[in-house]
């Protein structure tokens, strides 16, 4: 596949630049589901969740845990904007296991001033990052 025949993605988060290389496809964790990028995709602005970026680069599929943001396509260009984004080979398995498990703990203890919806979150994104590693 020539280099002219892929797509140019961009992962980036409020700390700046995390990926930017030329993919021959990208599946993102859309708020819909999961939404397939292929070259020469119609444009799309779309509204990503909590979730697992995957992409094809020479034959391997690899992954990024991101968190929520949003996609841009447009030109065999895609911009992700996400507020966490973390390669799967820079992702610490027994940090990712310990806060997936302090996350279910707050959950399971209901505690009095607990926010739910942030423990929430807290075990979607370590979930993630666990199945960024699969």
């Amino acid at each position: 596949m020539a280099d002219t025949d892929r797509i140019r993605l961009e992962v980036v988060t409020p700390e700046g630049e995390v990926f930017h290389q030329r993919v021959e496809y990208l599946i993102a964790p859309g708020e819909m589901g999961p939404t397939a990028i292929l070259y020469n995709h119609a444009p799309l602005l779309a509204a990503l969740d909590i979730g697992v970026l995957r992409y094809k680069k020479d034959g391997k599929e690899s992954h990024i845990a991101v968190g929520e943001g949003f996609m841009d396509v447009k030109d065999n260009e895609v911009e992700i904007l996400v507020q966490t984004a973390e390669l799967a080979e820079n992702i610490d398995e027994a940090r990712a296991l310990e806060a997936l498990k302090r996350a279910q703990q707050r959950l399971a203890e209901k505690a009095a001033g607990l926010d739910a919806h942030r423990a929430e979150l807290a075990a979607k994104k370590a979930t993630a990052r666990l199945n960024a590693l699969k």
